[in-house]
């Protein structure tokens, strides 16, 4: 089943749910993978072309990229994996012009990652992008800044003086996110756990605009009948906090971030969030299809890789969020901007 046409069907019930009691929520989610072949999922290249193997109710599936443009892999040519023993299955390709058929094996190291997949005589080798089911661990960290230099970065973003232009436009009062409900917050940038390996905030506390915090309450409500809360990771960011983190960028990355003396980021309004879902009854982070912050073709919001149980996760949180006022984005499956039709303006305001 193609993704366009799962994600579609997914929304199409969700909204359906929102209408009536009657239905089961959690019958809906589909099954983990077993441990060995999420084992294998992910990213392969080789013979200056890429390949992924994710899957998909209960079957292997190979996708094939024939644009290097398509870096979600949306677009990608996908080919069903028969298997016939342990680590090794038949890919069929029929059509009315052409019908082949090639052997598809997996290698893995000793700790039972796949490392390499043989497609016919051709070797495709494993990139591993990130922590994760079936990726070893390798969080990403941009190069380390010694106390000395952060201390000097804080100073720069300080007394930077943020431009006029931004402030312009409603502003959203700001309330904790403590305050919403069964709301689990876990401020990724209060403390050194995030890509930069230092805190770039004074607490682990977070802000939102009021209206916001209002529809995530909602949303918040909605997942519970799926047996899920939300997770916040970021929410308000002051300006200056931006221009820290502008700051700390190496030179030839600062691209990642928006210019904070330009365009400044929709955090420093308000009303844009970073979340992910726990479990209600364990209190248990959920593992999405990708780490927070992970820069890889797998953070994209339509990468068609990873398991149908993490596709349909990731389209159940997009879903909800956006029957509540919030717009996600294509490059940050996590990133959701409220109301972004309305012109908020910038702030500045210090949290402590």
């Amino acid at each position: 089943m193609k993704l366009k046409y799962f994600l579609t069907g997914l929304a199409a019930g969700l909204l359906l749910y929102a209408q009536t009691d009657c239905l089961n929520a959690s019958a809906a989610v589909p099954p983990d993978a077993p441990k060995d072949v999420k084992h294998i999922l992910g990213f392969y290249y080789g013979n200056g072309e890429n390949i992924l193997i994710r899957e998909n109710e209960g079957r292997l599936e190979l996708l094939y990229r024939f644009s290097r443009s398509d870096k979600a892999f949306g677009g990608a040519n996908i080919y069903p994996l028969a298997k016939e023993h342990f680590d090794s299955y038949l890919m069929t390709e029929a059509g009315p012009m052409s019908g082949t058929e090639a052997n598809v094996r997996f290698e893995r190291d000793q700790d039972g990652y796949g490392i390499a997949c043989r497609v016919g005589g051709h070797i495709y080798s494993r990139y591993f992008f990130g922590q994760g089911t079936g990726e070893r661990p390798k969080e990403f960290r941009f190069p380390a800044h010694t106390d000395e230099e952060w201390q000097q970065l804080r100073a720069e973003a300080a007394a930077a003086v943020m431009p006029e232009a931004l402030a312009a436009g409603q502003q959203a009062a700001l309330v904790d996110a403590a305050t919403i409900k069964g709301l689990k917050v876990e401020s990724r940038y209060g403390t050194a756990d995030n890509c930069f390996g230092a805190p770039l905030y004074t607490t682990d506390k977070l802000w939102l605009g009021r209206e916001a915090a209002a529809a995530l309450s909602k949303v918040q409500q909605h997942l519970a009948a799926y047996g899920y809360g939300l997770a916040l990771w970021d929410a308000y960011r002051p300006w200056a906090v931006s221009k820290l983190a502008h700051l700390a960028l190496p030179a030839d990355q600062k691209q990642m971030l928006e210019d904070p003396d330009t365009k400044g980021s929709v955090h420093n309004t308000g009303n844009a969030v970073d979340v992910g879902l726990y479990k209600l009854d364990t209190g248990e982070t959920v593992e999405m299809i990708s780490g927070f912050d992970e820069p890889s073709v797998r953070q994209f919001a339509s990468y068609a890789g990873g398991t149908s149980r993490q596709r349909y996760l990731r389209a159940l949180l997009r879903d909800s969020m956006e029957l509540y006022g919030f717009q996600g984005i294509e490059m940050e499956w996590w990133h959701f901007d409220y109301q972004p039709s309305t012109a908020w303006a910038h702030l500045n305001v210090p949290v402590q």
